[in-house]
């Protein structure tokens, strides 16, 4: 019989975690339940309270929320980017062909409806943007001065609100993200903008909706954004009744505090936003006792309904990356074809359903021939140049239902499924010939490159080990007594 694993006999994580969610929101939504009754025992007596220690709370909460599915998408987008192997790669490879790089980015930000989508690269320190290639930044450009600032620090990402390059009069959101090798080492950043008006728009949205004075600020004070009639502009101490608690307010605490405006008694609620390095400022005032009950119903219903929401997405994205990740831990990083651990998988599935169904498969072990002379003439870049462009012929010179992988340093597997060893030799020969008449160009030289191959047909009672090991040896033969030939095993 061939080698086969069985499977393992334990629970589908995905349900797992789809019952921690499920638990997760009936112990919040009763949790809330719980506190929601205590509140509104609380609020008949006291008023105040009830507008000092729940609703503006309470109303941040869903705000930050609501703020935090707004970004949600652009930051999605600029992770993406900054993982992307094209982008790794072609900064890696010398930036050749910026066009494509440009392309790139344009359709980022056309299919996705962003204002801005960019790259600066370490390496050229040019300034790359949907509309073309910019500029190169400087440190001694004030406008620039976000980029360097990326470049030194240590969280891998920012959200910062500037104008934009290509637009100058055009104020964005930023989401600014590091791209590093996988050795941890800087290539530059990359990112997308968010066009401020929209943003603006929601934040006066749910001003409107809570009754509530709502702005953001960075850290230093600075409003960057405000809804409803909250200050448009400057910083909070030069607010009138402000300056006296400016201090005590921009704290990563936050928490509740008053102040008075114009005789009036201000009741404010701060609290900092991690996931955009602001403070977000909630204000009511002291006649809004009477539509606090009003508004914590309102309040639980949309914060809980925020929460369903937000688990759902949390989940449906966590599954979409472990998926992804699943398929990046599949693929060869260089070639793009199957890794090893991934074909030996395939393989023993294949062999078992060969085994069952009664059917030949054939195994090939390929080597290119003198390809360290090719490594020692043009480099190692210029010999995973041609791996790749290797690889890249042999996946269009195979069958849809064979598998291929990169074995190691210059050697590939092949596995012909339904395919006896005649056949088996036809194909092999076929990629042979193909790859013999194919020019490479190296230097801007022409280059030919052969490879040597070794094939094994399955018997009853192989395992993979062993049909790899037969393979490997008429892999030898075929190198022994002349190479650029098919050798089939015994």
């Amino acid at each position: 019989m061939f080698l086969s694993s069985a499977p393992a006999d334990r629970e589908d994580p995905l349900l797992q975690r789809r019952r921690l969610t499920l638990i997760l929101v009936v112990i919040l939504a009763l949790a809330f339940a719980t506190v929601s009754l205590v509140s509104y025992l609380a609020a008949r007596g006291s008023l105040e309270a009830a507008l000092v220690d729940r609703e503006l709370p309470l109303a941040s909460r869903v705000v930050e929320a609501e703020l935090q599915r707004e970004l949600a998408r652009p930051y999605q987008m600029a992770l993406m980017m900054a993982s992307n192997t094209f982008m790794r790669d072609w900064l890696a490879g010398g930036e050749a062909a910026p066009e494509r790089m440009v392309g790139y980015l344009r359709d980022i930000r056309d299919r996705n409806g962003v204002v801005s989508s960019f790259l600066v690269s370490e390496a050229s320190r040019t300034y790359y943007h949907a509309d073309g290639v910019l500029k190169r930044v400087s440190p001694k450009v004030p406008i620039d001065q976000w980029y360097f600032r990326v470049r030194a620090m240590r969280e891998p990402y920012e959200l910062n609100i500037d104008h934009d390059s290509a637009r100058p009069d055009s104020l964005v959101a930023f989401l600014n993200y590091r791209i590093v090798d996988a050795d941890g080492r800087f290539l530059g950043a990359t990112g997308v903008g968010l066009g401020m008006d929209h943003l603006r728009a929601r934040l006066h949205e749910l001003s409107g909706r809570y009754q509530k004075r709502l702005y953001l600020t960075d850290r230093d004070g600075l409003i960057r954004m405000a809804g409803g009639d909250g200050p448009a502009q400057g910083r909070i101490r030069d607010l009138p009744g402000m300056a006296l608690i400016a201090d005590r307010v921009l704290t990563p605490g936050g928490g509740n505090f008053r102040y008075v405006r114009e005789d009036r008694e201000i009741f404010l609620y701060v609290r900092y936003l991690p996931e955009v390095r602001m403070y977000l400022f909630v204000e009511g005032g002291a006649d809004e006792a009477a539509s606090v009950r009003r508004a914590l119903y309102f309040g639980i219903a949309l914060w809980l309904a925020v929460v369903l929401v937000t688990m759902v997405l949390t989940d449906l994205t966590v599954r979409r990356f472990r998926r992804r990740l699943e398929v990046m831990a599949t693929v060869d990083h260089l070639t793009g074809l199957m890794n090893r651990q991934a074909f030996e998988q395939a393989c023993l599935s294949r062999l078992e359903a060969a085994r069952r169904g009664g059917y030949p498969v054939t195994l090939v072990m390929a080597d290119l021939d003198y390809f360290r002379q090719i490594n020692d003439r043009y480099g190692h870049s210029g010999g995973d140049r041609l791996l790749r462009e290797i690889a890249g012929l042999l996946r269009r010179e195979t069958r849809d239902d064979d598998l291929i992988c990169r074995w190691g340093g210059e050697e590939f597997l092949f596995l012909f499924d339904r395919c006896d060893a005649l056949e088996a030799e036809r194909l092999a020969e076929r990629l042979r010939c193909g790859l013999l008449a194919h020019e490479f160009r190296q230097g801007g030289r022409p280059l030919r490159v052969t490879m040597s191959m070794g094939l094994a047909t399955a018997v009853p009672g192989d395992t993979l080990q062993r049909l790899i090991e037969r393979a490997d040896r008429a892999l030898f033969i075929a190198k022994d007594v002349g190479r650029n030939r098919v050798q089939a095993g015994n």
